[in-house]
């Protein structure tokens, strides 16, 4: 007898039983691509040329004189740079799992205490560069897409274009010229505050939300286009109506999904808006890491920026339960 295909409502334990599921299934693919992402980043970091033993005794640039052999192993001994490559990142791994992600070759003090230290302020900068940017980007980008072809969507085509075109270093030195050293509204090398957080956020704003009101129209537009959207104008619907209680409504997954992107991207650290500004955040340190090749401390990076869009996109998926009822169908039509 063919069974009729309809869904009822889970109870109470049900509802438990399912969302704990799926975070168990979800944990486990979370440690699974922590754990492969941390092996091909350990693999890439022990495959690059020049010994971190020897640049840390010659100081970097090799002016102390001739470093013998017995001291460059001995540090390599030290440090435990002279065991096998599974070794040294089971090892690794292991005091990981712990909390313990190493010393820093460059400065000896914890990688944990570093990171801690640097989060806050990229903390700061991502949380305001994406506030300017949804602030920025979503307007435009439904105001696109009503108006499509007119003036405005033109100005914001060209201005996009821009804005994706010109490298972040390009755009964060001509603010730095203009702004800073020939207005001297801002200072050249940032000290934190309001005032050297503004030219950064800018930067990092602008080109997210060249690309964020593209998408954003594209995703009205396609709504916009609608069988539904058809239907409400024939019924006399007024457009305004249409447009925020219909269109937005099912645009906002995509865009919440956009936003959740640029924000890993931002917590992640800008390295060279960073830099330019002398921002002391995670961006700035993974320069310093990567010039001074300290394994321990670029690992921990690239741990702190898996765990974050890991973490981020956790919170994305389960924020569209909220934003759109259909999502909380399991896959057999069991209702949350």
């Amino acid at each position: 007898m063919r069974k009729n295909n309809v869904s009822y409502p889970l109870s109470g334990a049900g509802k438990a039983w399912f969302l704990g599921k799926q975070a168990a299934l979800r944990l486990c693919h979370i440690g699974i691509v922590l754990l492969g992402i941390t092996f091909l980043s350990f693999s890439l970091l022990h495959m690059a040329p020049g010994d971190p033993a020897e640049k840390y005794l010659t100081g970097g640039d090799g002016n102390v004189g001739l470093i013998s052999e017995e001291a460059i192993q001995a540090q390599r001994e030290k440090w435990g740079l002279d065991k096998p490559f599974l070794v040294q990142y089971v090892t690794w791994l292991g005091n990981a799992l712990r909390g313990d992600l190493g010393e820093s070759f460059a400065t000896g003090n914890p990688v944990v205490t570093e990171l801690w230290d640097k989060i806050g302020p990229t903390v700061i900068l991502a949380l305001a560069s994406l506030f300017v940017t949804l602030l920025v980007s979503i307007p435009l980008g439904v105001l696109c897409a009503v108006y499509k072809d007119r003036l405005l969507d033109n100005i914001c085509r060209v201005v996009s274009f821009v804005g994706i075109s010109v490298p972040s270093f390009l755009s964060s030195l001509l603010l730095l010229y203009f702004f800073a050293m020939k207005l001297q509204w801002f200072p050249v090398i940032s000290r934190g505050g309001i005032q050297g957080l503004v030219l950064p956020v800018a930067v990092l704003a602008f080109q997210c939300s060249a690309k964020f009101t593209r998408q954003v129209r594209a995703v009205v537009l396609e709504q916009l286009h609608q069988e539904y959207v058809r239907g409400a104008v024939a019924r006399g619907v007024k457009k305004s109506r249409i447009l925020f209680d219909h269109v937005l409504r099912n645009a906002w997954l995509p865009i919440v999904t956009w936003a959740g992107i640029y924000f890993g991207v931002f917590l992640g650290g800008a390295a060279v808006v960073e830099t330019v500004f002398s921002w002391q955040g995670i961006g700035q340190l993974a320069v310093e890491s990567v010039a001074s090749k300290d394994y321990q401390m670029i690992q921990g990076i690239v741990l702190w920026m898996a765990v974050l869009y890991l973490a981020v996109n956790f919170l994305v998926d389960i924020s569209y339960t909220f934003l759109d009822p259909r999502v909380r169908l399991g896959k057999r039509g069991d209702r949350l």
